[in-house]
This record gives structure tokens, C-alpha cells and sequence, in this order.
């Protein structure tokens, strides 16, 4: 919700805020899109972001799965490899961080 909390001037209460019903236009999303981008260093493909309802959520699932689309099996192994030798408390602590695939609360 950060990203929409900076573009729009009514900033979303819920995951299925709509982004245009709170005010977004054309260029605010090319602003999102720049945003998702430099944040997260991935290029959401427009047309999915129209094909259904354009929520909080709708938008989150999609960063998510464009990130995971872009882990290869290999990384995939080694991160599953990492974590499984990291103590309960460091996945707390790393999760607490928050990652790329989300963003933690302030």
C-alpha cells in the first residue's frame, strides 16, 4: 500500500481499494509502474493489470508473481537450501525486515 499511499491523494484503507475509484488516472499509473519498478526492479505487464479488478491486492499478487517468475530453479534450490539452515529466530528476524516479494509496515 505504500506506493499507492504516495501517488494517490485518498490513500487505500483496504487490499481491495480500487486504484482508479481512489482517484488514479492514466498517469498515475505510469507512475506505478515506474515506482514497481524502481523499487522492486520488475516491469509489470500493463494488460494484466486491467484484466481484472485493479486492487491493493490485485496489484501485490501480481508484483509477487513477476518476481517469482523471474527465480530460476537453481536460485530457487539455493534460497530453499539457506533457509532450511537458518535458525526459527534468524527467519523471524528476516521476515520482521520484510523482502522483495512485499513490503513491511513502518
Amino acid at each position: 500500500m505504500g506506493i499507492w499511499t504516495d501517488l494517490l491523494s485518498t490513500p487505500p484503507t483496504s487490499l481491495a481499494d480500487d486504484f482508479f475509484a481512489l482517484g488514479a488516472q492514466s498517469l498515475t499509473v505510469v507512475r506505478f509502474l515506474a515506482d514497481v519498478q524502481e523499487r522492486y526492479g520488475v516491469e509489470l505487464p500493463v494488460d494484466e493489470l486491467f484484466a481484472g479488478d485493479f486492487t491493493v491486492a490485485a496489484a501485490a499478487r501480481l508484483i509477487d508473481e513477476t518476481l517469482l517468475g523471474a527465480v530460476t530453479e537453481d536460485q530457487l534450490a539455493e534460497l530453499l537450501d539457506e533457509l532450511e539452515g537458518m535458525s526459527e529466530q534468524d527467519v523471524r528476524a528476516l521476515l520482521d525486515e520484510g523482502s522483495p516479494l512485499g513490503e513491511s509496515s513502518p
